[in-house]
């Protein structure tokens, strides 16, 4: 492994880490940098719980029926049109 990342570095890389979108390798230099840097590590953990709150709340929310068909109706037309 590399020279460690920094918070600048640890921070481009937060949302990718949290959806456990990178490479082993980039996810190791995360982990550790956040293991030592309390500051990053607050962060990821506040960007963590935001992620599972919004990931629940989407599950929970749905466009009622004639919103849902008004928008789909409008994409039709706007389709036929362009």
């Amino acid at each position: 492994m590399g020279d460690s990342i920094n918070c600048r570095e640890a921070h481009a890389r937060l949302h990718d880490y949290l959806k456990q979108e990178l490479t082993p390798e980039l996810a190791e230099e995360v982990r550790a940098h956040l293991e030592k840097c309390r500051p990053c590590f607050k962060e990821a953990r506040f960007e963590q719980s935001f992620l599972v709150m919004l990931a629940t709340t989407s599950r929970k929310t749905s466009c009622p029926g004639k919103l849902r068909e008004k928008i789909l109706t409008a994409l039709r037309a706007e389709m036929e049109r362009g």
